[in-house]
């Protein structure tokens, strides 16, 4: 067998004033409600959906994990339905229809239907073009005090809460970045870009 080689990776460079590093959503909370004609009986559906677990002494849902698409879902008995993990919005609605089409398979006397599905939340991520720097949260902690939690000792991620902003973002040392809150694409993306002038301040070169 031939020996591998394996190429360093290359420092991305630091985009210029106009330029910003795009974020990539990977999750996407939604929730959908399934109208049925009565109170969805979860025990008997855990003993028929694969992949199911439930337990009403701990919680009051199901829980259904899917394989097309990649998503986790929480049924309710009433019918309210927590799907994660989408990468998109109908990605979240094929995840709706497929449980309902499993309730029809397990209950097929009675009526399922999909009334809606609306985004709760979506979680991005960029990766900051710092190579071998650093982000100084302290720093950034120390100046944007008042919208920002930061407690190393406890949590190792600086929690930034800006005033009108659509976003939050969790900000790591190494340079990663989680953001949070929006309810669109474009709140991901209009909210980073605003954000991404106060944040580029604090990324520090290794020597630094």
């Amino acid at each position: 067998m031939p020996k591998r080689v394996y190429t360093p990776l290359a420092a991305r460079p630091v985009p210029s004033d106009g330029e910003y590093p795009e974020p990539t959503i990977h999750n996407i909370v939604s929730t959908s409600q399934i109208h049925s004609n009565q109170p969805i009986d979860l025990t008997a559906l855990a003993l028929l959906v694969p992949y199911s677990f439930y337990d009403k002494q701990r919680f009051a849902a199901i829980t259904i994990r899917l394989r097309s698409p990649d998503c986790t879902t929480l049924l309710f008995g009433s019918g309210k339905l927590v799907v994660t993990g989408g990468r998109n919005w109908h990605e979240c609605v094929l995840a709706s229809l497929h449980v309902c089409r499993l309730l029809r398979d397990a209950f097929p006397s009675r009526p399922f239907s999909l009334v809606n599905c609306e985004i709760q939340n979506i979680v991005a991520h960029v990766e900051l073009p710092v190579g071998e720097g650093m982000l100084d949260l302290q720093s950034m902690y120390g100046k944007l005090e008042l919208n920002c939690m930061y407690q190393r000792t406890m949590f190792p991620g600086l929690v930034y809460r800006p005033e009108s902003s659509p976003v939050v973002l969790l900000c790591f040392y190494s340079g990663k970045i989680v953001i949070t809150g929006g309810k669109t694409v474009r709140d991901v993306h209009d909210g980073w870009k605003k954000l991404w002038p106060t944040v580029r301040v604090f990324m520090r070169a290794k020597d630094c």
